[in-house]
């Protein structure tokens, strides 16, 4: 609204225009911004109420025109934790919800699969957060990841290419053209682990390109 307040969306009607469609780095760059974490959305909702210059809802015009009425308190309603199903896959291993578990938390770590899918034995580690990661912290990636894989009875061979790019020397297209060609050459390769680097502007871009690619 103008005074910027919010008004729950259920409540509002959009009218139908025509868009132009967005591609999937501008899809994913949305929806990375116009997600919070319920704690942010909590205390973005708590700045509205306890601030008075954004609670003048009877004198704005959108809300008379279509008489609304906003009620600034928050709604409370009880929550019912479901309890933890018993997850069966053999005999001998079995998930259970035991009473030193605390409520809603699931905890079935280190419990092999019955049936565990194969790893591929062909696949590669794409290392584009160079100078953060290198390959020594990419080889303990895999070496945790393979532990972890065997706790859960699936053996995780080790990646077969690895390529690494220093996002300070290539720009995002070099990258993207540089993936497409390995991928290409490797049609015997399906799966890729790509390591994003920190920066969410760069990350953003690379991800986008990426879906591209894989589509």
């Amino acid at each position: 609204m103008r005074n910027g307040a919010f008004v729950p969306m259920e409540v509002v009607d959009i009218e139908a225009v025509k868009v132009t469609n967005i591609t999937d780095e501008q899809r994913a760059i949305l929806c990375l911004k116009s997600s919070l974490e319920p704690s942010k959305c909590h205390q973005s909702i708590e700045e509205i109420r306890h601030n008075p210059k954004q609670q003048c809802f009877e004198q704005d015009p959108f809300v008379t025109a279509w008489n609304l009425n906003v009620y600034i308190d928050m709604l409370t309603i009880p929550a019912r934790i479901l309890p933890m199903p018993d997850v069966i896959c053999n005999d001998r291993n079995r998930v259970t919800d035991k009473r030193c578990i605390p409520k809603g938390v699931w905890n079935s770590t280190k419990t092999p699969f019955f049936k565990p899918t194969a790893f591929p034995s062909v696949w590669a580690l794409i290392n584009i957060s160079l100078p953060i990661m290198d390959r020594v912290a990419c080889e303990r990636f895999y070496n945790e990841l393979s532990h972890v894989a065997a706790e859960r009875n699936i053996q995780c061979s080790a990646p077969v290419l690895y390529e690494e790019y220093d996002i300070q020397a290539y720009k995002t297209e070099q990258i993207i053209d540089a993936l497409k060609g390995l991928m290409e050459s490797n049609d015997d390769c399906k799966f890729f682990i790509v390591i994003l680097p920190e920066d969410n502007t760069i990350r953003d871009r690379i991800y986008g390109g990426i879906k591209e690619l894989v589509k």
